[in-house]
């Protein structure tokens, strides 16, 4: 996306558009957090862009007070959905894309719950060739599983 941007906008890094320039500059503060570490991320922020906040409104915003060094969380910038619309606005606002019309997706059938890397997905009962576990229970009745994680029961076993 940096790159992208730069060459729409040569000097974005101080364009006079502020959703310009902090669409640049959470793209190159990102991608220099995984450049010379990419799967132990630091960020790496540039002393004149500490103790910022850069914004693209309803968007993405990433406030870089105090995450100079510090391990990289996608939480800092609002994850992976916000770097999606992130390259949407920069498609279609800086490089001038044509919007496409939006396909409707059909409602899931089924909703599961994602908690770190555990899925639960509700079920209408066991399967045919469920086998029934000892499991031992833990004093409020909660079930453990691999990972560290417990299942309680919620008014019912």
């Amino acid at each position: 996306m940096k790159d992208a941007i730069r060459a729409v906008v040569p000097d974005a890094k101080t364009a006079t558009d502020t959703a310009v320039r902090s669409a640049y500059q959470i793209a190159r503060l990102i991608r220099n957090a995984f450049a010379h570490a990419p799967f132990a991320a630091t960020w790496s922020i540039d002393p004149d862009c500490r103790d910022k906040v850069f914004a693209v409104p309803d968007i993405i915003a990433l406030k870089t007070t105090g995450l100079h060094g510090n391990v990289f969380d996608w939480r800092h910038y609002g994850g992976p959905l916000a770097l999606l619309r992130l390259c949407r606005f920069v498609r279609i606002e800086i490089l001038k894309d044509e919007a496409l019309p939006r396909k409707v997706a059909p409602i899931p059938r089924t909703v599961s719950y994602q908690i770190g890397d555990l899925v639960l997905t509700p079920r209408d009962g066991l399967p045919r060739d469920a086998v029934r576990l000892e499991v031992e229970r833990l004093a409020d009745g909660g079930i453990p599983l691999p990972g560290g994680y417990v299942v309680r029961p919620v008014g019912k076993d």
